[in-house]
């Protein structure tokens, strides 16, 4: 990633990652799942897609010490928690594509 001690950096980043690795979950996930259980993926799956974002702030805090750029990648992170909770979480759709 960049090595630069900027808000916007951290924020555009871990937005990338994060996206990233939810279109993974998505479009990926339910053709795993299938392999280790009968049953369809719940949405609760999709919370594993944050846990890229959170090991790059954490990356910029503690390793960088980039507080500006964690900083960035702390409001995505809780954003995107926030969201889920709100739109997602215990909803009687699926995410998934079948």
């Amino acid at each position: 990633m960049w090595k630069n001690d900027n808000f916007f950096i951290g924020l555009l980043a871990t937005l990338l990652v994060t996206l990233g690795a939810s279109a993974l979950v998505i479009f990926g996930g339910p053709l795993i799942y299938r392999l280790f259980s009968q049953y369809q993926p719940e949405n609760k799956l999709l919370l594993l897609a944050f846990a890229p974002g959170i090991l790059l702030m954490r990356w910029y805090m503690r390793k960088l010490k980039f507080t500006k750029a964690g900083g960035g990648s702390l409001v995505i992170v809780f954003l995107f928690v926030i969201l889920y909770f709100l739109f997602i979480d215990g909803k009687p759709f699926s995410i998934y594509f079948y």
